[in-house]
């Protein structure tokens, strides 16, 4: 039986189609030259690296300067952007714990995610919210796994698990839990009435 649901937050949860206009347009560049650097070091970042050392090679490969208030102000609004749930994204949170079943939320992200999370309106929908930065783990490391089971007191075949990520499902799959690969919200609803979990 099904005792717990634990979603990804970016892309499963959260698709914010503004993200790299609204970043670039902060440090002054354009999405399209912001897209080939965005993803540099972002395993480290969401691994627990400091914002500076993420955001500052971005900024001087764009030939802007180095200010930290920036470099804050960068890191603050990457994770409040990413933190924007879509409506039907939050529904089903809200149906998977109207039904009595646990929901959580594991997310690569960085520290900023851990505050903009914690801060946002759909926070009290979700009983546990694991950020990697936090825990110093990152997915797929099978520790992420244990360490979220544990923190849920339940085995792995009573959790389900979707992520966008297929080296993310494996490794869930590894421990034991029921996975689903993210399409969109609506395949999401299809898997999770057919476990049961909602009507």
């Amino acid at each position: 039986m099904i005792r717990a649901v634990v979603f990804d937050l970016g892309e499963v949860l959260a698709s914010p189609p503004s993200l790299l206009s609204t970043l670039a347009f902060r440090i002054g560049t354009t999405a399209s030259q912001l897209d080939s650097l965005y993803w540099n070091d972002r395993d480290a970042y969401d691994a627990g690296a400091s914002a500076a050392r993420y955001w500052t090679p971005i900024v001087e490969s764009v030939g802007r300067p180095k200010d930290a208030e920036q470099l804050d102000e960068l890191a603050n609004l990457d994770a409040q952007t990413w933190s924007e749930l879509r409506p039907s994204a939050r529904q089903l949170l809200r149906d998977c714990r109207a039904s009595g079943t646990t929901v959580a939320i594991l997310s690569n992200s960085p520290h900023a995610m851990q505050i903009a999370a914690d801060g946002a309106p759909w926070r009290d929908d979700v009983d546990h919210l694991f950020i990697s930065a936090t825990m110093g783990l990152v997915k797929p490391d099978p520790e992420i796994y244990a360490t979220v089971a544990e923190s849920l007191a339940l085995g792995g075949s009573h959790i389900a698990f979707i992520d966008d990520k297929q080296k993310n499902i494996d490794g869930a799959r590894a421990a034991g839990w029921h996975t689903h690969l993210w399409v969109d919200d609506a395949d999401t609803r299809a898997w999770l009435v057919g476990l049961g979990i909602v009507v």
